[in-house]
């Protein structure tokens, strides 16, 4: 009859736009999966990043306590007054930059002479430290990503040597952006021994694992490169302080 080859054409017709329509909801479907796990992703990053950040400012914090303490007890009072000025502002710096994935090169840097001034006050006129950056000041940097590794410097490297104390510091930019960390201390294997010897490897584990975690973070949620690396100062074949450097993600304003 002649409706029977029109009804084969509309039937054929009907099917291709049932299967069509059936994929297209599988593809739609599929594509708000990964973006649910990409957004679920996003945001287990940003709450490890803030996570990580909380529980590393409070370390430094409780030792700047111990510090203004341990003035109180030896009754000298300017260094004490001078010590709660700084820590007052380190501790207001810190707590705003803590929610801030990002901040700016120049408050970093502004946030690492504070923290080293505190420090100075502890360990006095032996203790002598530079910050070196002559790049653009339209960069942003991950918020309170190097005060560990000075941290750790100081307790480890330069805290156990005996005399004159030397810190530098130093930003360098071109298609990355590289801190490099210089101390003079008693190097990477001798803080290892006095770390065992006195069983207070608490605190560079914790230290180390916490900016492992967050480089890691960084490294896939911005696909930019962060990573550290120490090498020992070598210096007439003896060991002669410790370098770290830290390859720091960064963005331009």
């Amino acid at each position: 009859s002649w409706w029977f080859y029109p009804s084969i054409i509309l039937l054929v017709i009907i099917i291709i736009y049932l299967i069509y329509k059936t994929r297209l909801e599988q593809i739609k479907s599929r594509n708000k999966t990964i973006l649910e796990k990409e957004i679920l992703s996003r945001d287990l990053a940003e709450s490890n990043l803030k996570a990580i950040r909380s529980q590393m400012n409070p370390h430094f914090i409780f030792n700047s306590l111990n510090a203004i303490q341990e003035l109180v007890l030896q009754q000298d009072t300017e260094k004490s007054y001078d010590y709660i000025v700084l820590f007052a502002e380190l501790v207001r710096n810190a707590l705003n930059y803590s929610e801030k994935e990002f901040i700016s090169i120049q408050d970093e840097i502004d946030f690492l002479n504070v923290y080293l001034e505190l420090e100075k006050l502890r360990f006095g006129d032996e203790l002598e430290f530079s910050i070196n950056y002559n790049g653009s000041k339209d960069v942003k940097i991950p918020s309170l990503l190097v005060q560990p590794f000075i941290e750790n410097a100081l307790l480890h490297g330069l805290q156990n040597k005996k005399g004159f104390k030397n810190l530098t510091i130093s930003f360098i930019i071109d298609k990355n952006l590289t801190c490099v960390i210089t101390d003079n201390g008693v190097g990477r294997d001798r803080a290892q021994e006095i770390k065992e010897r006195h069983k207070n490897s608490n605190h560079e584990s914790f230290s180390t694992n916490a900016i492992k975690k967050r480089m890691d973070i960084l490294s896939k949620k911005f696909n930019m490169e962060a990573s550290f690396n120490y090498k020992n100062v070598i210096e007439n074949e003896q060991v002669a302080g410790t370098i770290t450097t830290i390859k720091v993600p960064f963005q331009k304003f």
